[in-house]
């Protein structure tokens, strides 16, 4: 059996939700990485490996930065949170480009709201 790397395959979607958003495709298309996602991020906290992904906290990209606080906000809270404040204060007229401003409000909505903890 291949063995498959669950770590490159998460970031491999979260480049794939990336441009979805930039390229403006249907959020059908977006979610259904999220789906594809979850898979592979259940394998990790299996097996402990969830903080291989913190580096990518700090990444160059808006939209991955945003994935990996979701994945992440129950295991790191304080960073994560840092990184959805952050993205949450984000808008047009400071430098978001206009095909992530879902981002910045689905994280004000999950600075809000909180992620469910049962999440993932």
């Amino acid at each position: 059996m291949k063995h498959i790397d669950c770590i490159s395959e998460i970031l491999k979607y979260c480049k794939k939700r990336e441009e979805v958003l930039k390229e403006g495709l249907p959020i059908s298309k977006y979610n259904k990485y999220y789906d594809k996602i979850k898979k592979y991020e259940q394998k990790i906290f299996e097996e402990e490996r969830q903080n291989e992904l913190v580096p990518f906290l700090n990444s160059d990209s808006i939209s991955i930065r945003s994935d990996i606080a979701c994945i992440l906000y129950h295991y790191y809270p304080e960073m994560c949170y840092k990184v959805l404040k952050e993205i949450a204060d984000m808008t047009v007229d400071n430098g978001l480009p206009k095909c992530f401003v879902m981002l910045s409000v689905a994280a004000k909505d999950t600075l809000k709201y909180g992620i469910p903890k049962n999440f993932p």
